[in-house]
């Protein structure tokens, strides 16, 4: 239990902070110009909450978890990348078929961003919960 707290405590840190850069300086010019007529005045939060809360349980279920018990962060690292490929592929790609308007500039960055953050966060939130679950010798 102590280790499963320790790794969604870092997990939240970590990507938090990844997406709180990106959204507050390269994704928002981004956005308005590639889906600019798609977003809302200002975000649904509840919505945005919700996702997040979701995806955090996901990065540590599916990337840091299992790269803390398997004593390798590189694992977390791949899954990671992984399941943020997937989920962020799930959800440009279903708007790409739904959508009018949808850019599949937005599908590659999108996906590009979910891999590169969602492995960050697996490989940081691993080696952390590694190094404050260690038993000592």
């Amino acid at each position: 239990m102590k280790r499963s707290l320790i790794a969604f405590a870092f997990t939240a840190i970590c990507f938090s902070a990844l997406d709180f850069i990106w959204l507050g300086t390269v994704a928002f010019d981004f956005y308005q110009s590639e889906i600019g007529p798609l977003l809302l005045p200002s975000p649904n939060w509840n919505a945005g909450l919700s996702f997040y809360f979701m995806y955090l349980i996901g990065i540590c279920y599916f990337a840091v978890l299992p790269g803390a018990k398997a004593g390798a962060a590189l694992r977390g690292l791949v899954n990671g990348a992984l399941f943020g490929l997937m989920a962020y592929g799930t959800y440009d790609l279903t708007n790409m078929a739904t959508l009018a308007g949808w850019s599949w500039t937005v599908v590659a960055v999108d996906m590009a961003w979910g891999a590169f953050a969602t492995g960050l966060t697996g490989f940081v939130a691993s080696v952390a919960t590694l190094k404050l679950t260690r038993r000592p010798a």
